[in-house]
């Protein structure tokens, strides 16, 4: 296909004139995090929740050990649908962290609970370290003088 110079020129002259500005970018607004909580905040209030005052700290033990501690926590609660809300920033630390601090606060069958759980935790830690050090005989067998590695592999 043969390119007709004429026009090829005129293109070329045409693409030299820039017509227009600078592009400038559209700017979109940021979106709040907050919009979650608005929504949370207005269903919450349908349920017709109280703000609880004077809770100075909040704890959630999880399963595989580790407390979820709230030091300044907002809680809000509307028994009639067994529905509570806590709000603040959760510091994830081990239950033996906190002992200290909690004992004060349980009644005496809370204390047998307690007794158990650090039972049932000193026991999982044992585990563990007693599997890696028979994961660790498992992988290299031992060799006795005048033995070679092939009898010990059957």
């Amino acid at each position: 296909m043969p390119i007709d110079q004429e026009k090829l020129a005129k293109l070329q002259k045409q693409s030299n004139n820039k017509v227009g500005g600078i592009r400038r970018k559209a700017k979109k607004p940021a979106q709040k995090p907050s919009a979650d909580d608005s929504k949370l905040q207005a269903t919450l209030q349908k349920l017709n929740v109280q703000t609880l005052d004077n809770v100075e700290e909040a704890n959630f033990f999880r399963d595989d050990g580790k407390v979820l501690h709230f030091n300044r926590v907002g809680v809000q609660s509307a028994n009639q649908h067994n529905v509570h809300g806590f709000y603040g920033i959760p510091q994830e630390k081990e239950i033996t962290e906190l002992i200290p601090n909690i004992i004060p606060q349980l009644g005496a069958e809370n204390l047998d609970i307690l007794s158990k759980l650090a039972a049932q935790l000193q026991q999982q830690k044992g585990a563990g370290a007693e599997g890696q050090a028979a994961a660790g005989d498992d992988e290299i067998p031992d060799l006795v003088e005048g033995e070679n590695f092939e009898s010990q592999v059957e």
